[in-house]
């Protein structure tokens, strides 16, 4: 009996267990996702059912069932069978619609193809019992995808004749970039199409702002587009304002078409010029008045200059013709501020335009020499060869830089352009850095466009000549435009393409629009240009940078080696810059010497003659000259 009553209990207990394990699923946690929760349409999520809590080892079933907002249409499928985990936890995941043949369509299509909110149900169907809607989700289906415009930025002030760089970025519903759309943008003229960019979701276009097109604001409106139907735009406002006229080039010649600056009774004056937008371009066509005033700054007359398009300037058919009641003195060509004007309404230059021209009259020579001078020239007369020299040597005495300027008639007032040319070796680069270092010391802020050397040899090398700039580089005074870096291949400069003049010239505007008041500009040399471009181009280059500094009210300096520009850009060059100084780099026997020339300089009474110089380490730059001229032979 104990034994039965035993067997019997034993068997009581087991029924037990099996219906507790068989009626554990009353404590089954569910869950279900659609990930993302937000799509566009045609695209897919993926739904993922899980579970925990259950009978491990066992085998679970779904049945997921989408429906389409408002009841459009339905689908389900039914998940693999998945053995819960030794936790009695597991998962099961498919995506919607796509691969539609894992989908039983009931109504409608299969497809994420209407926007709105679609609802998941899921129904366990195995292990027993079954159980309907264990849980419920939703996702969200719409057309629209971001567009952000990153450039340019809203409020800019744009300028008729630049380009506008239009780019967005879009993204779908899930925040993933758009690598398979489209995107365009309108303008004042219509619609520009924008094309994918390296960065993934970025699409820009260039848009060249027309000079007639409205000034005010421009309302920049990018739609963007993704397959199965989705779209998306954005705006931002910009503002185009007029370009500005700037005059460039002007100078003088007289009847034979010589370019000169000085003029005698009797002598016919023309005017020759170009008129550039501030932006890019040249204007050709239509007639300008240019004011003559006399040594008083009275007003004289008006020239009228029309355009002459073989040669691509303005010129004055009718001169000015000088006559000996006219006073002697420096009289001024000038176009007054916003005198300029083109049909579109675009106008200039912001500040008047002057340029100086000399006006001699006959005077009595009137001479007077000390009687020390007369008894050199006696000794001179009656002395032999070894007097002679003993002589030259005794006259000759060194003197300091700022000579050059008794050379050219006074300082070197901006705005101006000056041309420094010389064979190699002359000194052209030491000349034009100590004019340079010569402002920077009298406060004016400073610009070089290294061309020739790095930045680091350059500061060196003045350091050599006792002109530290480290000063004026920490305090922001001076500002380096490194170029010779990108020309010797070192990737590490600003620049990367020397003759990339459109980025150099952003990189000066940069430069100027940085600096309070009137700046000195260097471009040393101008040789790796010709000999890395087209000569047109580089002339055109050369004249955007003079006319952007001189319309800062400053100074562009730029040397140049002989023989490196064809011998047309050199003259084209020369009859545009307000001044020239030659240099020259002479071999006499064993002995080299050096001579500066003052060839042109804007409305100046200049000293032509080649005067001798020397390069002193420590100094600089300083003159030979003679006590008095004894007629001895020039230096050749």
């Amino acid at each position: 009996m104990r034994t039965k009553a035993g067997i019997a209990l034993c068997i009581a207990l087991s029924i037990v267990a099996v219906a507790f394990t068989t009626d554990k699923a009353w404590g089954i946690g569910y869950a279900v996702s659609a990930v993302p929760s937000t799509i566009n349409l045609s695209q897919n999520v993926t739904i993922t059912v899980s579970w925990n809590g259950g009978t491990a080892g066992a085998s679970y079933t779904f049945k997921v069932t989408v429906t389409k907002p408002n009841g459009q249409g339905s689908a389900w499928t039914s998940l693999p069978s998945f053995p819960a985990n030794s936790t009695g936890g597991g998962f099961a995941a498919i995506n919607y619609p796509q691969p539609q043949g894992s989908w039983t369509q009931v109504s409608g299509t299969v497809n994420t193809d209407i926007e709105g909110q679609y609802m998941v149900s899921v129904d366990k169907t195995s292990p027993n019992p079954a159980q309907a809607g264990v849980v419920t989700t939703s996702f969200t289906v719409k057309h629209l995808i971001s567009v952000t415009i990153t450039s340019p930025s809203g409020g800019a002030n744009l300028y008729r004749g630049s380009g506008a760089t239009i780019t967005a970025l879009l993204t779908d519903a899930r925040g993933v970039p758009v690598t398979t759309g489209s995107a365009t943008a309108t303008t004042p003229k219509g619609t520009l199409p924008l094309s994918q960019g390296a960065q993934p979701g970025t699409y820009s276009g260039q848009y060249l702002i027309q000079l007639g097109d409205a000034i005010g604001p421009w309302n920049i409106t990018v739609t963007g587009t993704l397959a199965g139907g989705n779209y998306g735009s954005s705006f931002t406002i910009v503002t185009i304002s007029s370009t500005q006229l700037i005059v460039l080039g002007l100078a003088t010649t007289n009847a034979y078409q010589a370019p000169t600056s000085d003029f005698n009774p009797g002598d016919s004056l023309y005017a020759t010029f170009r008129i550039a937008y501030s932006s890019s371009g040249f204007l050709g066509q239509g007639t300008f008045n240019i004011q003559v005033r006399d040594p008083s700054g009275g007003f004289v007359a008006n020239l009228t200059s029309i355009y002459d398009s073989n040669r691509g300037l303005y010129y004055t058919p009718s001169g000015f013709q000088i006559t000996s009641s006219d006073p002697a003195g420096a009289w001024d060509l000038v176009f007054r501020a916003n005198s300029l004007d083109d049909s579109y309404g675009n106008s200039g230059p912001s500040i008047p335009v002057t340029y100086r021209f000399q006006v001699h009259q006959p005077v009595s020579p009137v001479s007077t020499i000390s009687p020390f001078y007369y008894a050199i020239i006696a000794l001179a007369i009656g002395g032999g060869l070894g007097t002679t020299v003993f002589l030259k040597r005794f006259n000759e005495t060194i003197r300091p830089f700022d000579d050059l300027f008794k050379l050219t008639g006074g300082e070197l007032q901006p705005p101006m352009s000056l041309m420094l040319a010389g064979n190699a070796g002359a000194g052209t680069s030491t000349l034009g850095l100590q004019l340079l270092y010569r402002d920077l010391k009298a406060g004016k802020p400073g610009g070089l466009l290294s061309y020739d050397a790095f930045p680091s040899e350059v500061q060196k090398r003045m350091k050599g000549m006792g002109w530290d700039i480290t000063p004026y580089l920490e305090k922001g005074e001076l500002r380096v435009l490194d170029i010779y870096s990108a020309l010797a291949g070192v990737e590490s400069g600003t620049i990367r393409d020397p003759t990339d003049f459109t980025e150099i010239s952003i990189q000066v505007t940069n430069m100027l629009d940085k600096t309070k008041g009137p700046i000195t500009v260097l471009l040393d040399s101008v040789t790796p240009i010709f000999n890395s471009a087209q000569a047109k181009d580089c002339v055109n280059f050369l004249q955007v940078i003079a006319a952007k500094v001189k319309n800062s009210g400053g100074k562009f300096i730029f040397t140049s080696t002989k023989g490196s520009m064809p011998e047309d850009a050199r003259l084209t060059i020369e009859s545009l810059v307000d001044g020239i100084i030659d240099l020259s780099l002479v071999r006499k026997g064993k002995s080299l010497t050096r001579f500066l020339q003052v060839r042109k300089m804007p409305g100046r009474e200049i000293s032509s003659a080649e005067t001798g110089f020397e390069i002193v380490p420590g100094k600089g730059i300083l003159f030979l000259k003679q006590r008095i001229p004894l007629g001895f032979p020039a230096k050749k």
